[in-house]
């Protein structure tokens, strides 16, 4: 997981079209804030090479996940804070997929009677139970937009590309995929978003440079506005038969899964 302990920021003027411009890079570390700034440091010479016409500067570049950690779980699983406030779990092995439409080649009569939620049930199920999916346990999740499905039985990689492809299948958000891949974690937010609770959006800067008792009031606003809706509600699970680990628990039990709050 590109999570860091440790941010810095290097601030320097370049030229852009003979303008001097003002940018800032961030550096993530887990060793110490001066290793923070060297990596900061060093990703703005790729920005400069960039602008100086190097179309290959960030052609290897990993996303960092620049969120403040609020929980580290275990080693393959942390809660961080991200940019409009909700609190979200990033795992390194656990498969977590964020399905917002059904297959459009999932079709008959019978199809065109169901909604976009019951027709994405359906196709998991159907994947769940052919042979080449038979031996993992599907838990299907209803959100907001669509659907929540997490994969027990085995440890993944999220930037393998037998992955890639298998989120494909399931008809995976395409950006959530490249990102999983890029972040090296999947992810799953566990509150919800602000709008869907009746609360105005606001940014929430990360590292702050400065104290904000304005931002701290609107978190806590959050966190108390939060308790009173859930971000999934567990529909099934298909395919083996499989116990829900720890980490499940504790999703199911952050997202008032089971609660039948609404969706927000």
């Amino acid at each position: 997981m590109r999570l860091y302990k440790y941010w810095a920021v290097e601030r320097q003027v370049f030229t852009i079209q003979g303008e001097q411009k003002v940018g800032k890079c961030y550096g993530g570390s887990n060793e110490s804030v001066d290793d923070a700034l060297q990596k900061a440091k060093a990703k703005f010479e790729k920005v400069k090479r960039k602008i100086a016409g190097d179309a290959n500067a960030f052609k290897d570049y990993e996303v960092d996940i620049r969120e403040e950690i609020l929980e580290e779980i275990s080693s393959d699983a942390v809660i961080t804070r991200n940019r409009y406030g909700a609190k979200v779990l990033n795992v390194s092995s656990l498969m977590i997929l964020d399905i917002d439409k059904p297959k459009p080649s999932l079709g008959g009569l019978f199809a065109k009677k169901m909604d976009d939620k019951s027709k994405i049930y359906e196709m998991v199920r159907k994947l769940a139970a052919s042979s080449k999916y038979s031996r993992y346990g599907f838990r299907t999740y209803e959100t907001f937009q669509g659907a929540r499905v997490i994969v027990l039985g085995q440890n993944f990689n999220p930037k393998d590309s037998g992955v890639t492809a298998m989120m494909a299948e399931f008809n995976c958000d395409p950006l959530y995929t490249v990102l999983c891949s890029k972040q090296e974690c999947f992810r799953a937010r566990l509150t919800p978003k602000p709008k869907r609770m009746g609360l105005k959006s606001r940014p929430i800067p990360f590292p702050r440079e400065a104290d904000d008792p304005l931002l701290d009031q609107w978190l806590d606003e959050y966190d108390r506005k939060s308790g009173d809706f859930s971000v999934c509600k567990f529909i099934e699970q298909v395919g083996a038969n499989l116990p829900a680990n720890d980490i499940v628990r504790l999703h199911d039990e952050l997202t008032g899964a089971a609660i039948g709050r609404s969706l927000a």
